[in-house]
């Protein structure tokens, strides 16, 4: 209808026919003159959202930078940037560094490399060649625990004050100290390690702690086969053995103690047990046979106290007690009654598991080559298993186990069939620890990689050496004032952005398109002040803020670096300052609840405002739909002032119809006038 009265309109005009006005426009600027001003008061609303949205993205812009300036000094190993050299680099080498190494010469000898143990199996014909008849069938596979070998500590009571002659052995070897006057125990250690021949004996000899002793330790782990010896002409020397002496390279099982203890077959008599805590009576009864006596005592008041089980012996003739955990047995058991006396003697010594493996127990569904290999991966022990193709003859089909490095990576395997995976000859490789001579100490270890040595160093190691192998560390802290500096700049340019953006009088694109937010700008601005120049959670000796590295703010309200008051401190405050930044802690995150130093305290702090669910997020969230709905706005009246437009069009239209119809009008009377008149005219 509104195109209809908008071509007649047109057509009316063309033909001179109507008022003559110009409808269109006419309808055109009515309804601009009021649409128009309503316009630009939206626009200017769409324009301020968002020119404050850009603002909010690169306010947070900025601060993200300031955040991520503070993180690159959070990290205690990253302060530094630390470079090392090696002697030999066949030998060792260095292969990850942190700033925080400490600098120097470190010297090492390899006398062993960490290796895993390695066997084979038994040749096969092919990968599904039956192992067991078609039958499935169990693997047990043991796997050492023990970290380390234990060397033998033994303890020798000693005489502080006297005169005597002192002599040493450990079954070999013998040393002799002439006869002398001794003040105490350490004069007789001295002694004993000046002394010809000491550095042959198998063990080193030192003061006990409590300084009442004389310690012998032994240089080798292992059992000792021959207990040490300590005599002399003057005094008593008892010698216990508190430190075990364990080989990593044996494990050994725990053994229960057994005593076996004589009997009399008939006898009428009173039967007491003792395990030294528990003690079991039997009041005198008549007994045909040690069975019977066996049930008395089994029956008897207090019987499941005890540590040990009583039993028959094999012969019928005795008792056997059995105790019922492994271990040494610190008191030895009685067996005791009215009419007969019994003897005890140890058949088996008591045995604490030392290097204890855990045993697994694994089925083999599917008793093949390839079936025993899935079968042990699929345990997870710390052994893994592959089967080769060996390509010589026609049994060429091996499996070969390799366990984890070092020696507790030592594992046995049983199985029936037997598989041969422990024959002599199918070790290709037994389990050892890596053993280096430092500082006077030999360390041993499970990896070829050390990291424990040097403190923010990993070494490896690559072969065995004769001689000495030095590694070269050194320290450059440079990166720290570079990020020092590039921490200030950016404080700086986060002042600038703040600074534009409340400001009109700035030549900025966005220049005051937060005034309207000013209070935020400047409660950011006083935050942050407060936290980059706030103590630190971590102070450390003179260091505990920004302003004591040379940090402060100047009469222009910019941050700035006092570079001489920096080196200075840096020179003899080093450690301080790391503590400062960085509690000496390394890899932070932001949600540890322990004290991690200034510079992480203050990208928790910018985090929050940067965040997803921070100030400056929050902010743009609320601008993006206040612009949304200027946006909807603008639309609604666009079409609101169309309509307007529209309905100008049609009562003008209308108008211009009505005017045509009185042109008509007029124009039909004027031809009756005309004519009547020309009628009179006639006559």
């Amino acid at each position: 209808m509104t195109e209809v009265s908008n071509v007649a309109n047109t057509v009316l005009t063309t033909l001179d026919i109507g008022s003559g006005i110009d409808s269109q426009k006419l309808a055109r600027d009515l309804t601009d003159a009021v649409k128009i001003p309503e316009q630009n008061n939206i626009q200017g609303k769409i324009d301020a959202s968002e020119a404050s949205i850009s603002a909010y993205g690169l306010t947070k812009v900025a601060i993200n930078a300031l955040k991520t300036s503070f993180e690159t000094l959070n990290d205690a190993n990253e302060l530094a940037k630390s470079s090392s050299s090696t002697s030999d680099a066949t030998k060792m080498t260095v292969s990850s560094l942190a700033g925080s190494a400490a600098p120097g010469a470190y010297d090492f000898t390899i006398s062993q490399l960490a290796q895993n143990q390695r066997v084979i199996s038994d040749q096969y014909t092919s990968t599904t060649q039956a192992l067991n008849g078609g039958t499935n069938f169990e693997i047990s596979l043991a796997v050492d625990t023990t970290d380390s070998a234990v060397a033998a500590i033994y303890s020798a009571t000693a005489t502080a004050t006297e005169t005597t002659t002192l002599v040493v052995g450990d079954g070999t070897t013998t040393v002799t100290i002439g006869s002398a006057s001794y003040t105490s125990i350490a004069d007789q250690v001295n002694a004993i390690k000046g002394a010809s021949g000491y550095s042959s004996l198998l063990f080193e000899v030192a003061a006990s702690s409590g300084g009442d002793a004389i310690e012998f330790t032994y240089k080798n782990p292992g059992a000792v086969s021959s207990a040490p010896t300590f005599t002399g002409t003057g005094s008593t020397h008892i010698i216990t053995n508190p430190t075990v002496g364990v080989s990593v390279l044996s494990p050994v099982s725990g053994v229960a103690a057994e005593y076996a203890v004589t009997g009399v077959v008939s006898e009428t008599t009173t039967l007491v047990v003792s395990d030294g805590n528990t003690t079991v009576s039997i009041d005198s009864a008549a007994y045909a046979n040690i069975a019977a006596q066996v049930t008395a005592i089994q029956a008897g008041s207090g019987y499941s106290n005890l540590k040990f089980t009583v039993a028959a012996n094999s012969g019928n003739d005795g008792f056997k007690f059995t105790y019922k955990t492994t271990g040494a047995v610190a008191t030895a058991p009685t067996l005791t009654g009215s009419a007969s006396s019994h003897s005890v003697s140890s058949v088996s010594t008591g045995r604490t598991a030392v290097n204890a493996p855990i045993t697994t127990t694994i089925n083999v569904e599917s008793d093949t080559p390839e079936g025993v290999v899935s079968a042990i991966n699929a345990a997870n022990t710390g052994v893994t298993a592959t089967l080769i193709n060996t390509g010589t003859g026609s049994n060429s089909y091996r499996i070969i186990l390799a366990g984890q490095t070092g020696s507790d990576g030592t594992f046995t395997l049983t199985s029936s069939p037997d598989l041969g995976f422990h024959d002599t000859a199918n070790m290709l490789q037994t389990a050892q620890n890596s053993i280096v001579a430092y500082e006077g100490l030999t360390i041993t270890r499970s990896s070829n990689a050390i990291t424990d040595i040097i403190e923010g160093a990993t070494v490896n190691l690559f072969a065995t050496s004769s001689s000495n192998v030095t590694i070269n560390i050194t320290n450059d802290r440079s990166t720290l004032k570079t990020n020092i500096q590039n921490m200030v700049a950016t404080y700086n340019d986060v002042l600038t952005v703040f600074a534009n953006f409340v400001a009109f009088d700035s030549e900025d694109d966005l220049a005051g398109a937060l005034a309207s937010d000013s209070s935020m700008v400047r409660f950011l601005k006083d935050k942050i002040y407060t936290a980059v120049f706030g103590e630190s959670s971590t102070g450390s000796g003179d260091i505990t803020a920004l302003r004591d590295i040379g940090v402060s703010m100047n009469q222009y309200g910019t941050l700035v670096l006092d570079e001489t008051k920096y080196d200075s401190a840096l020179l003899t405050n080093y450690d301080d300052i790391v503590t400062m930044l960085t509690a000496d802690t390394s890899n932070q995150n932001l949600y540890e609840s322990t004290s991690m130093g200034l510079a992480q305290d203050v990208v928790t702090l910018l985090e929050g405002y940067t965040g997803v669910a921070g100030m400056l997020a929050s902010r743009e969230t609320t601008t993006a739909k206040e612009l949304r709905a200027h946006e909807d706005a603008l639309v609604k009246l666009e079409a609101r002032m169309e309509g307007v437009y529209n309905r100008y069009l049609q009562q003008f239209g209308a108008m211009e119809g009505l005017m045509a119809t009185l042109d008509s009008t007029k124009d039909y009377l004027t031809s009756q006038f005309e004519s009547l008149s020309k009628a009179y005219d006639s006559n």
